[in-house]
């Protein structure tokens, strides 16, 4: 079975910050190990006043220009590294440019850096434009967070790839994500399930829950994993919440997927939510993905 998945197009949206800047070191390393485009990505937030002066000269303002030229130096550092590179400025609110690109240059994959992740009244907050891209995003999103390791080498090397679901369809959906990375990169996967509440003491559910989870895992990776169509397997890999955080935390691991979608445990209300928490601990780039993004998978036949 060989997954329906390329990586040709890669969106790089950028802020100019630390986490933008490691977020660019994965960008490059995926983008070479792929033979992929990196397409550049800043957005401006002008004033009235910028706005004003760009349409009384008909050209871009001071604040646009300083942008191009910050951007284009960025490039060229990458295109020295035989990538390459598209660069695009634009104005208007971040996340609706971003989900805007997303479909405008048809993006495989969208790589974000997340910063100023802090505890707000009562849960964590990383942003409201973060948190619209990762729910809406068509396509999955990498973010590399505040804690995430610095340095990423070329060739890209993964010594493990943690896989986190909830038995839910929107988390099967990551599953030939983390299939494909791990054969892509050599990884080992490990496979880290979070029972629900209402079914920890409730074994008869536990097993309904693995049984239809099942049915879903082999609708998209068809019979290429046996053991992950196995409920037995599923359930065997049950941890607590501060298990996984801490599994997210450890050192030996070099990517994270999981599924996001608002009616998923992993990915409802993400403010409010473990998968800020995760965002907010994981050493390692999370890879999001959305139930609308699960490649099919078809036979070589």
């Amino acid at each position: 079975m060989i997954p329906e998945i390329r990586i040709k197009r890669i969106l790089f949206a950028t802020d100019f910050l630390e986490s933008s800047r490691l977020a660019l070191d994965y960008a490059v390393a995926f983008a070479e190990h792929f033979g992929a485009t990196i397409v550049m990505l800043h957005v401006v937030e002008l004033t009235p006043a910028a706005m004003g002066a760009e349409a009384l000269i008909a050209g871009p303002s001071v604040t646009r220009r300083v942008a191009q030229q910050r951007l284009h130096a960025l490039a060229a550092g990458v295109r020295r590294l035989g990538i390459e590179v598209e660069v695009h400025v634009e104005s208007g609110l971040p996340s609706d440019v971003i989900l805007e690109a997303v479909e405008l240059f048809s993006a495989d994959l969208l790589v974000l850096g997340v910063h100023g992740i802090h505890r707000g009244i009562g849960h964590l907050v990383i942003g409201s434009n973060t948190e619209k891209i990762l729910l809406s995003a068509s396509c999955p999103t990498l973010t590399v967070g505040a804690h995430v390791l610095s340095g990423v080498g070329a060739p890209m090397h993964l010594d493990e790839i943690i896989y986190f679901s909830d038995f839910t369809p929107e988390a099967a959906a990551a599953a030939p994500y983390a299939v494909f990375f791990g054969k892509e990169f050599h990884a080992p996967i490990d496979v880290c399930q979070l029972l629900p509440v209402i079914a920890k003491s409730n074994p008869r559910l536990q097993s309904e829950l693995a049984d239809e989870y099942c049915k879903r895992m082999k609708d998209v990776l068809g019979e290429e994993e046996s053991d992950w169509c196995l409920p037995t397997f599923q359930l065997e890999r049950g941890m607590e919440i501060d298990q996984i955080l801490d599994r997210a935390q450890s050192q030996n691991a070099g990517l994270i997927v999981l599924g996001v979608r608002t009616e998923s445990q992993l990915g409802r209300h993400l403010h409010t939510s473990f998968a800020y928490h995760l965002l907010a601990r994981a050493t390692f780039p999370v890879l999001s993905v959305r139930n609308q993004d699960a490649p099919s998978f078809r036979s070589d036949e």
